[in-house]
């Protein structure tokens, strides 16, 4: 879908109301107190408000949703998912201010709501999964204390503080997932394994692949198959028609390699509590690489993601 395609889909408040209740009420709507269903009536013209006939409880459609409670229009927050959605490496809260007529702020806080929708669940990783950790950022400048961050959020492991640490798990040729880290310690990066990859084997035998930090030997000998690389040999890939798989990470470094190029060229920073929210995103686009942004689209608005509250951002 280019984006003049969207704008003719939505080109006002109602269009976007009425996609919204199509999707959210496929069967009429849906009461959230008693839940009874296509047994309301609209109340007054325009206001998109209904009365539930059984409870006489008044509800809209966004009720339960990240649009509840918002200020702006309906149209602002569709162009906004549009623009995320379609992006390749993101989009600035700057720029994405500029796009759609508010202050950067309002922006800022639109993207980071919209974010949280982007949060996948779909199952663990299965089948020929690369494990790596990368550091972003910079090293802190000496005796320069960070205005933002709390010197208890800082990560300690490489070069020190103000540098944000990453786990990140790709399949082969499929799904990511990614998230902060403190350092990369055994117990860190054994957590982040344990709850992102199907380590019972439900969905079949898992070939782990790593690079040589001594930090993976210990999960790995819980795989049926750990390959690893030594980068620091030079090696990078290494291919034995004995194993089970060739044995690289290049797959996880190109999905670092997106990340950082979006910290540089889009984001140029952001704040290690934000850290998962930008990494929700990546990885959101990273999964749906091969599909339209119609189709990202319709994944965002089908999705049960919290309403997230500025309190919950700023505390």
């Amino acid at each position: 879908m280019s984006l003049l395609t969207f704008l003719e889909h939505f080109p006002d408040d109602d269009a976007c109301w009425a996609h919204l209740e199509t999707v959210r009420w496929p069967n009429g709507p849906v009461c959230p107190r008693c839940g009874s269903v296509n047994n309301a009536h609209h109340i007054g013209p325009g206001a998109h408000y209904r009365r539930c006939n059984v409870c006489k409880a008044h509800f809209r459609v966004t009720h339960g949703t990240p649009f509840e409670g918002t200020h702006l229009p309906l149209r602002t927050w569709f162009t906004a998912l549009y623009l995320l959605a379609a992006s390749s490496k993101g989009i600035s809260s700057v720029k994405l201010g500029e796009h759609l007529g508010v202050g950067q702020k309002t922006a800022w806080f639109l993207g980071q709501r919209i974010r949280r929708m982007m949060e996948d669940k779909e199952g663990l990783l299965r089948g020929i999964v690369e494990v790596d950790e990368t550091y972003l950022a910079g090293k802190r400048r000496k005796r320069a204390a960070s205005r933002r961050d709390p010197d208890d959020q800082q990560p300690t492991g490489r070069g020190g503080s103000r540098r944000k640490m990453v786990m990140v798990a790709t399949e082969r040729d499929g799904r990511a997932r990614a998230s902060k880290g403190d350092t990369h310690s055994e117990r860190t990066i054994v957590q982040f394994i344990l709850q992102n990859l199907d380590v019972q084997g439900r969905g079949g035998r898992i070939v782990l692949c790593t690079d040589a930090l001594p930090a993976y030997r210990w999960i790995g000998s819980k795989f049926p198959a750990h390959l690893w690389v030594n980068h620091s040999a030079g090696e990078y890939v290494r291919c034995d028609p004995g194993y089970a798989a060739d044995a690289h990470v290049n797959t996880a470094e190109s999905f670092n390699a997106l990340l950082k190029r979006a910290i540089m060229g889009v984001w140029h920073w952001f704040s290690i509590k934000h850290t998962d929210r930008y990494l929700h995103e990546l990885c959101f686009r990273w999964n749906r690489r091969g599909t339209s942004a119609e189709y990202r689209l319709a994944r965002i608005f089908t999705g049960n993601a919290p309403r997230l509250r500025w309190k919950e951002l700023v505390v």
